[in-house]
């Protein structure tokens, strides 16, 4: 890759990076040493990611004008086009297990995160995304905002379940869900909470978790790639 690629990225009115998609393909981006050239957009400026080749954040263009769109897409043309170092430890299981992780975060961690944090996000957005936001979101459950976090500290313990097997690998392993280094699967988690630690003040997380622990390591990697952006408050 003779330039870096250009990433579209979803932003809050401050310039947070706020879709949990678009974290774990920067992770994955830094894990490879490349550093994009970021174009930070509101949910009311997707039609730019749109003439640039895109249907949904995130999007990566190549100097190439190769496009890789959805944050799964872009994973597996990191691989390629910068095999070293594997963001898949143990080759074809790594990418399995990525694959499980990707569905199960999508389907199970994300949605019940959302039941904490959506009520909470029309706060981090300006004027006209908020309004945009507000209104798809609220036809797409069918209630209002309030009403689907209407319940959240139920949502806590649901999510404190749902999170037990990666707290069993976490302690049993080398301390991340990858083993003793990051990669992928690690990233995946981590754009999940990082979306809501941007979003939301609501506290997902004991402060004795073990997953509040790792979070902490993950927010530090890349010189503080994740950190860099303020938690909510």
């Amino acid at each position: 890759m003779k330039n870096p690629p250009i990433f579209y990225d979803l932003i809050s009115k401050d310039g947070a990076a706020l879709s949990p998609w678009c974290w774990h393909a920067r992770m994955a981006i830094a894990h490879k040493g490349i550093t994009p050239s970021i174009i930070p957009l509101s949910f009311v400026e997707i039609d730019q990611l749109v003439t640039a080749g895109g249907k949904s954040f995130p999007l990566m263009v190549e100097d190439d004008g190769t496009i890789s769109d959805d944050s799964k897409t872009i994973v597996e043309r990191l691989e390629i086009i910068s095999p070293e170092p594997t963001l898949f430890p143990g080759g074809a299981a790594g990418r399995g297990f990525y694959s499980f992780l990707h569905r199960y975060i999508q389907t199970i961690i994300t949605p019940t995160i959302a039941t904490m944090v959506l009520v909470d996000i029309p706060n981090v957005l300006d004027e006209a995304s908020r309004s945009y936001f507000i209104e798809s979101r609220e036809k797409r459950f069918g209630k209002t905002l309030a009403e689907v976090c209407a319940d959240r500290d139920a949502s806590r313990k649901t999510l404190s379940l749902q999170l037990d097997p990666f707290r069993k690998v976490m302690q049993s392993g080398g301390g991340f869900i990858s083993g003793d280094a990051p990669a992928m699967a690690d990233y995946l988690l981590f754009g999940t909470l990082q979306w809501a630690r941007v979003c939301s003040p609501y506290k997902l997380l004991e402060d004795d978790d073990a997953i509040a622990a790792w979070m902490e390591v993950m927010l530090d990697l890349f010189d503080g790639l994740g950190r860099h952006t303020s938690a909510a408050i």
